[in-house]
């Protein structure tokens, strides 16, 4: 089990998250590849787990926002051209999978093979985290993410 913040718990928690909580990933699945985007084992195990979860959780600036982690959702606000072209190329493995989307601005929420995520907008590629449990740290708690 995943160590969370009391802050990520929470919440987790309240969005229906539970130890032991899985999910079939099929639809998802089906959504990913009927963009044309990569499908990966990170992907599905992350989904297995969070995927339908939203979250809504007060940012620094005190605003409220959301996460949720449904795939035809987030694929409505990523520009496809620009993740193939300008983003995959700057992560290992040149492919990613889409699994959700934070804030309000939006944020893509993306992961690799090696299971690291990235968060995707209009002004760029970031690296949020390595693992799942700082990656849902790093944004619900609102912390800065690093460039690429």
């Amino acid at each position: 089990m995943p160590a969370f913040h009391d802050d990520v718990q929470h919440s987790l928690t309240e969005a229906g998250w539970f130890v032991g909580r899985a999910v079939s990933t099929a639809a998802y699945q089906q959504d990913t590849l009927q963009r044309q985007l990569a499908w990966l084992p990170a992907a599905d195990a992350f989904l297995r787990e969070y995927g339908g979860l939203h979250c809504y959780f007060t940012r620094q600036d005190q605003s409220i926002t959301r996460m949720q982690f449904e795939i035809r959702q987030a694929a409505t606000l990523l520009n496809m051209a620009q993740l193939h072209d300008e983003y995959e190329p700057r992560v290992p493995g040149r492919q990613l999978s889409l699994v959700g989307q934070a804030y309000t601005d939006p944020l893509c929420l993306l992961v690799d093979a090696r299971g690291t995520f990235y968060g995707a907008c209009a002004e760029g590629l970031y690296h949020i985290a390595d693992t799942v449990p700082l990656a849902l740290e790093a944004i619900i708690l609102d912390l800065p993410f690093r460039e690429l």
